[in-house]
């Protein structure tokens, strides 16, 4: 056996014994350090090398390609590297790092020798499976025999192959020509009969002609009928979607007119409390101002909510009712149009192109233009805004500023 091999087979077997020494225990890794550890003993752990090596002496190798060889030489020192560095940390906890440097080694060796151990490289037959290696007697003797009369048989193969075609071939030749002459005999009678059907069905085309023409004209007719229907029913089912819009807002109106009432009871609900609160306050022989402020901010605090939704419901009702009426109105317009647009057309055809630009210019008008430009989050927001308070904070905080600038440089003047 190659030297190579023999110290690699050694290092194995050295390394299973190191792996064996560097723990006395015989249980399971994972019973004593955890899920993260193999289900494995120090004796599978050990095994592995010394499988590997047996399975490498079984081949009993003999010649080695320079390349491979100098691998292989390289293998014992990289084994010997784990001897301190690796196999003891797989028995103290730092299994989960350790064990799978120890597989990913083995097994980068086992790469390394699996192109010695193919059957491309075997070097003794035997090691071939018994029923394999007589199936291959068995074909090397066939071929062996087969060779030599290759070509005489090619030969005789194509002969045979080309009498045949030939023998098969004049038959059919001869049956063709007479079904060729039946076949244009046939077509001839054939021509003449339907040049006799070709003219009476022109006669009859020509007259199916005139009748086409005729149904054409009735379909340009129902086309225009099916338009001015299409028309009309595009203007109702306008007409049905305002509808539709303005009843939702309708009923949208009612919910927000009931919250305005339920916000209003209960603003006042909490009012009159909060007043009786107040006045029993303000009977005590000792008046405690303190106090008495302290029920009067909450006495605001606790209306401040319900006059707030109050407030919010209100616009709403004023925001929905603007665009429900404008919804009925262009609903109507879209009923409407449809009876003027015949009474126009009858009286003058600009009359006509009117009445429909004005019919345009209302159901194109956005609904957006009834809404208010200024969202107000509150009501104070809309007070400040309404009354132009905000316009005099703002005139406050630009005199100020003024006289800010106007003391700076005489302040700057009179340091220097």
């Amino acid at each position: 056996m190659n030297e190579v091999i023999v110290n690699l087979c050694d290092a194995l077997d050295e390394l299973s014994e190191h792996v064996l020494g560097c723990w006395n225990d015989d249980r399971v890794l994972r019973d004593v350090y955890g899920w993260a550890h193999p289900p494995l003993t120090r004796h599978d752990l050990a095994d592995i090398p010394f499988k590997i090596a047996e399975s490498i002496r079984a081949l009993k190798l003999t010649n080695i390609d320079e390349e491979t060889q100098k691998q292989l030489e390289e293998l014992p020192s990289r084994l010997q590297l784990m001897y301190s560095e690796t196999v003891p940390h797989m028995f103290n906890g730092n299994g989960p790092q350790a064990i799978p440097v120890y597989f990913s080694t083995l097994d980068w060796i086992r790469q390394i020798i699996s192109p010695l151990m193919s059957w491309e490289t075997l070097q003794d037959n035997k090691a071939l499976p018994k029923a394999l290696s007589s199936r291959l007697r068995s074909i090397q003797t066939e071929l062996d025999n087969l060779i030599p009369n290759k070509d005489l048989l090619s030969d005789q193969i194509q002969l045979i192959k080309d009498a045949t075609e030939a023998a098969e071939s004049l038959p059919t030749d001869l049956h063709n020509l007479k079904e060729a002459r039946a076949k244009v005999t046939e077509i001839h009678e054939d021509s003449s009969f339907d040049r006799k059907k070709i003219t009476e069905h022109k006669t009859s085309v020509e007259a199916q002609l005139k009748s086409i023409i005729e149904l054409n004209e009735q379909a340009k007719q129902l086309i225009k009928n099916c338009e001015e229907a299409y028309r009309i029913t595009t203007t109702k089912g306008l007409a049905l979607a305002f509808d539709q819009r303005a009843s939702s807002l309708k009923w949208s109106i009612r919910l927000w007119v009931g919250g305005l009432l339920f916000a209003l009871g209960v603003g006042a609900w909490i009012g009159h409390q909060r007043i009786q609160v107040l006045t029993t306050s303000l009977t005590e022989p000792n008046l405690n101002w303190g106090i008495i402020w302290i029920q009067i901010i909450l006495s605001l605090t606790s209306v401040l909510a319900p006059l707030w939704f109050a407030w919010l419901a209100t616009k709403q009702i004023s925001q929905r009712f603007k665009l429900a009426e404008d919804y009925d109105f262009k609903a109507s317009v879209a009923k409407a149009y449809e009876g003027y647009k015949k009474e126009a057309a009858k009286i003058d055809p600009e009359f006509e192109a009117r009445l429909f630009n004005v019919a345009l210019t209302r159901l194109e008008e956005a609904p957006l233009r009834l809404m208010d430009s200024n969202n107000h989050g509150s009501p104070t927001h809309e007070i400040i805004d309404k009354t132009g308070l905000n316009k005099v904070s703002e005139k406050i905080i630009n005199k100020v500023e003024d006289v800010i600038d106007s003391i700076t440089p005489a302040k700057a003047s009179n340091d220097s």
